[in-house]
């Protein structure tokens, strides 16, 4: 196990945020390692002001419960979706679904779209955890969309429109992983004003027929608790394919 601290998160709360990175191992495998208790213990000791977090799958029932046993517990579980490009069905049902005007940021649009980013989200693992003001969890977001606009995180922010005035966003995400090239949608949010108008269907409609050319695999993550995302996802095509336990602890003097 290794623990490794979040910068960015840690400059956000004002304190230390760790990330556990548990590896899984063979069952050929051995070597003698540590409890995971004492681990996070001899950490906590060193960092009495802290919070941690970690994303376990779900089938690793044994480390879910290790984690529970030293104070972190479940405030989200997590779904990825994925389709392959080639899938046809779903690529026709986004070509007839865009029905709002969509279009790469502008400089008119920052405020705006920053202002739908700090107030639009209720599901985030950060907005479901009682343990984090709401404060921080807005922050989160919309410091998050800010990196988009400087440039420094994620592939291209593109914004719905209504009446020229942003309605949503959809930030996207390239990675290549061996021969597998994936775009994926890192963060989609609808103005409160205008949920339940279709926006965020046409997001995810325009972000198939925009990508489904330029890449292997379409990805997306959600969590349990949105199931109007989940449903959303699988009715363009999109298979569930990888479900994890996110867990959270804060240490606090």
């Amino acid at each position: 196990m290794k623990i490794r601290e979040d910068r960015w998160l840690s400059e956000i709360f004002g304190y230390p945020v760790f990330k556990l990175e548990i590896e899984v191992r063979s069952p050929d495998d051995c070597k003698p390692v540590p409890p995971i208790g004492d681990l996070i213990r001899d950490h906590e000791n060193r960092h009495p002001d802290a919070m941690f977090y970690a994303k376990i799958d779900a089938d690793r029932i044994d480390t879910i419960r290790e984690l529970s046993g030293t104070g972190f517990y479940v405030v989200d579980v997590n779904v990825t979706f994925e389709m392959p490009t080639t899938r046809r069905g779903g690529r026709d049902k986004a070509a007839n679904w865009v029905r709002h005007v969509i279009r790469e940021i502008a400089p008119e649009h920052h405020e705006a779209v920053l202002r739908i980013a700090a107030t639009c989200f209720r599901y985030s693992r950060f907005h479901l955890d009682p343990l984090i003001p709401m404060t921080v969890a807005n922050r989160i977001k919309h410091d998050w969309i800010l990196n988009y606009i400087k440039k420094q995180r994620g592939e291209q922010l593109w914004v719905a429109l209504y009446d020229g005035q942003p309605a949503g966003f959809l930030a996207v995400l390239a990675s290549d992983s061996g021969e597998r090239r994936i775009r994926t949608i890192d963060l989609i949010g609808v103005d409160n004003a205008f949920q339940g108008r279709g926006f965020g269907v046409s997001l995810v409609a325009f972000f198939i027929d925009r990508y489904a050319g330029v890449c292997d695999y379409l990805q997306v993550g959600t969590q349990v608790a949105n199931l109007p995302s989940m449903k959303l996802y699988q009715k363009f095509g999109f298979a569930i394919v990888r479900v994890q336990y996110v867990l959270h602890k804060h240490v606090h003097p």
